[in-house]
């Protein structure tokens, strides 16, 4: 049973202070109502709570004014945000709309989306407005249809397939990320050969891959057929292998590109600058390292935004020299 009551918010805006980097978290919700039989986040966190969009305004503009110039909406489900406020999902678009006005704020990126509540409203004001960036963190978890459905989930490889390519109709810019969990109990080898073949033919940029493991208290812990351990990492490693592979093919497709990014780090010692740019979000992705156009290592303020021609891959990470300054929004050309 998912309880009624949840976590408060304060409207935590200190008098002084700041950030060390230049992006931070806004977190816009807690709690979750749905019932993914393998997660036991409703239990202890309760159900879904959207904090007002004055407040959010009010922690991004001082998060922006200490020195942020990307924000992170995170939450457990960010497009469940709004639902439980006068005006419904519909405030969505007006959050990323103000959220854009911020002076100083150059990027926006929105973390864990369900796909099952993405709506076309969002994804149109996602692709039209130049700050918020064409990073989509889907919550896929699975692709196989019987195993979506044990997971009290809605998809297959179809929907999920469909959905992504309609992103790409309305951005072709979009990158994706997603993450997905090997050894789920019933899990069979056709399975796993669905997900690959899922992975072949949309070719995600980010993929995040885990092994089942049991949580107390949540129905799946309970499931018949579970899958024996060494199985699930047999499954994990093998679609890993495959992932690896796609992740540089992926990367590879940005050589030649122009991008906009935020200087992440400068070691005057190492001679090394890194970036990033719309596709890496913080604490997940990869990097781009920038020199100048003659190969030497770049001297660029962290914080700075400037733009930058890719010119060659290192794995999923991207190097890139520096033709120039540029303003604000996340472009390529």
């Amino acid at each position: 049973r998912v309880p009624d009551t949840g976590p408060r918010f304060p409207v935590r805006l200190p008098q002084t202070g700041g950030v060390a980097r230049p992006w931070a978290y806004l977190k816009i919700a807690s709690g979750c109502d749905r019932v993914c039989t393998f997660c036991a986040i409703p239990s202890f966190r309760g159900r879904f709570r959207s904090r007002p969009l004055d407040e959010l305004l009010a922690e991004a503009a001082w998060l922006v004014e200490g020195g942020a110039r990307e924000l992170v909406l995170v939450s457990e489900n960010t497009t469940s945000w709004g639902k439980d406020l006068e005006g419904g999902r519909k405030l969505q678009p007006t959050l990323l709309r103000e959220l854009s006005a911020i002076d100083g704020l150059d990027r926006i990126r929105l973390m864990y989306l369900q796909p099952a509540e993405l709506t076309l409203p969002l994804l149109e004001t996602m692709a039209e407005l130049p700050k918020v960036a064409s990073y989509f963190d889907l919550s896929l978890q699975h692709v196989s249809g019987p195993v979506v459905k044990a997971m009290a989930r809605s998809g297959d490889p179809e929907k999920f397939g469909a959905m992504i390519e309609r992103i790409r109709d309305l951005d072709p810019h979009a990158v994706f990320r997603s993450n997905f969990i090997l050894g789920f109990p019933g899990e069979t080898d056709d399975d796993v050969k669905a997900l690959e073949t899922f992975l072949e033919t949309h070719l995600l940029d980010w993929v995040g891959l885990f092994p089942f493991s049991l949580e107390d208290g949540t129905p799946s812990a309970g499931f018949d057929e579970q899958v024996p351990e060494d199985v699930a990492q047999d499954r994990l490693l093998r679609v890993g292998e495959l992932q690896e592979r796609l992740a540089d093919e992926a990367a590879r497709r940005f050589v030649g590109r122009h991008l906009d990014v935020i200087v992440q780090e400068h070691d005057a010692e190492a001679g090394l600058t890194l970036a990033r740019s719309y596709r890496e979000a913080p604490d997940t992705d990869g990097e781009i390292e920038i020199v100048e156009a003659d190969g030497r290592p770049a001297t660029l303020a962290v914080g700075q935004h400037v733009r930058v021609e890719v010119v060659d891959t290192v794995g999923v990470d991207l190097l890139a020299r520096l033709p120039g300054a540029v303003g604000a929004g996340d472009g390529a050309a």
